[in-house]
């Protein structure tokens, strides 16, 4: 049997700390001065410790504010036809979020132009969603503006499905989906909290009419510790 390794022991004493303590998900975890000391261990050390507990997700990072322990991640298939807000309530979760931009795109991304129909202005509205009180997403969505007129104006807070449904009597279906991780950019960055640099899965879903005209183009920035995708046609 392999030796373990003085990380593996760092990482079992925390480990059983965590059990011990049984710290509710959301809890700031102690300083990484305290920890050393309570793990009797260096700062190198308990950082590599740290960022596999993270890796784990078991524990995530608010930038400039420390560790907490992480709430357990939202299941989420993106083929659903149901709203974010829907399908965590399902889950016995609490859904918020806030829109931060509601404006008319003059350059929108490349990979929305050709998306949209030729020469289409484009709405851009961004914002994040969050759950139980974390922050879990941060999204940039582009809104076809000559087939849905005055969309922004119609939001006041709702799901963009409801304004689909109830404005313009439209249940889009997802067309296409790209997943990737990327580098997380820069005004997401500031909106979740993550630490410069670090990596979160895009999810780039294109959503389309019955007649498959590509009207909305989201592109979903998740931190790695609060989601699990799986794909399942409903």
């Amino acid at each position: 049997m392999k030796d373990k390794s003085y990380v593996d022991i760092i990482r079992e004493r925390l480990e059983r700390w965590l059990s011990e303590t049984n710290l509710a998900a959301g809890s700031r975890l102690p300083s990484e001065r305290e920890l050393c000391e309570l793990l009797d261990t260096r700062r190198m050390t308990l950082r590599q410790v740290l960022l596999e507990l993270e890796v784990a997700s078991i524990i995530f990072r608010k930038n400039r504010s420390g560790w907490f322990i992480a709430p357990k991640r939202f299941i989420y298939n993106p083929k659903a036809q149901s709203s974010f807000n829907a399908e965590a309530r399902a889950q016995g979760r609490l859904p918020f979020w806030g829109y931060l931009e509601e404006e008319l795109c003059e350059a929108p991304p490349s990979s929305v132009v050709k998306a949209f129909s030729e020469n289409t202005s484009s709405y851009l509205i961004t914002g994040w969603c969050g759950l139980d009180g974390h922050k879990v997403f941060y999204h940039e969505s582009y809104i076809d503006a000559d087939f849905a007129p005055d969309f922004v104006n119609k939001i006041n807070n709702q799901s963009f499905a409801e304004v689909w449904e109830r404005e313009f009597s439209q249940f889009l279906s997802i067309k296409s989906m790209v997943f990737k991780p990327v580098k997380i950019p820069d005004q997401a960055c500031k909106e979740l909290g993550v630490a410069p640099n670090s990596f979160v899965i895009l999810v780039e879903k294109h959503r389309a009419t019955r007649e498959k005209r590509v009207v909305q183009v989201d592109f979903e920035y998740w931190r790695l510790e609060s989601v699990e995708l799986y794909i399942k046609d409903e």
